[in-house]
């Protein structure tokens, strides 16, 4: 799910209708489970994997800075993991805080899903399970997700669930003006869908 030879530029996607969505359940012999104090080396261990962080010990670091430090939330209720039927942790991903145009909302938050498992479904059944939560939870009406244009393969699935790129006027990326982050947008918008058209000629 991630192809580092094309150029590297964020997204912001949002979801508005958060009770609509597919509904994609796991293989048989997957499980869900929440986050236990401990599995931060777990989930380091998938983003290592993914290409996401070079070393285990960097990405313990993020997880404890982005769901353990001075944290209101907690991720034994927000961190899922999909587990293997050799009780391997193949998957992750949170819901979470996160601030969108100066105003605290939910996220999806870190997908990750091994090379292992490639093909079987993993990532939308994530999609459910965490959409799922967020309407357990009470939420309603806005969801998003940050992303880069080096993960297109997920950026389909997340518009099969409802995920549109902003594209408002004001800039989401830090550093850029608004008259900037539109260039920007539009670039990385197209950036992915040439890139998922060659996916798609490829599959």
């Amino acid at each position: 799910m991630i192809d580092k030879s094309v150029e590297d530029l964020n997204l912001i996607l949002c979801k508005t209708d958060t009770k609509n969505y597919p509904r994609c359940d796991l293989p048989e012999g997957y499980s869900f489970t929440f986050y236990k104090k401990g599995d931060e080396y777990k989930w380091a261990q998938l983003e290592v994997e993914l290409g996401q962080f070079k070393e285990l010990e960097k990405a313990v670091e993020a997880f404890r800075n982005d769901f353990l430090v001075n944290q209101n939330l907690k991720p034994e209720d927000r961190t899922v993991f999909v587990v293997d039927p050799n009780g391997e942790y193949v998957a992750t991903l949170s819901l979470w805080d996160g601030t969108f145009l100066g105003e605290y909302h939910q996220r999806l938050h870190w997908m990750a899903v091994s090379d292992k498992c490639a093909g079987k479904g993993i990532a939308k059944a994530l999609m459910t399970r965490l959409l799922d939560l967020y309407n357990e939870l009470g939420y309603k009406d806005f969801i998003f997700l940050g992303t880069e244009t080096w993960y297109y393969p997920a950026i389909s699935i997340y518009r099969k669930f409802g995920f549109i790129e902003y594209t408002g006027k004001t800039s989401v990326v830090q550093g850029l003006s608004d008259e900037e982050f539109k260039v920007y947008n539009e670039r990385a918008i197209k950036i992915v869908n040439e890139k998922l058209e060659e996916y798609k000629k490829r599959k």
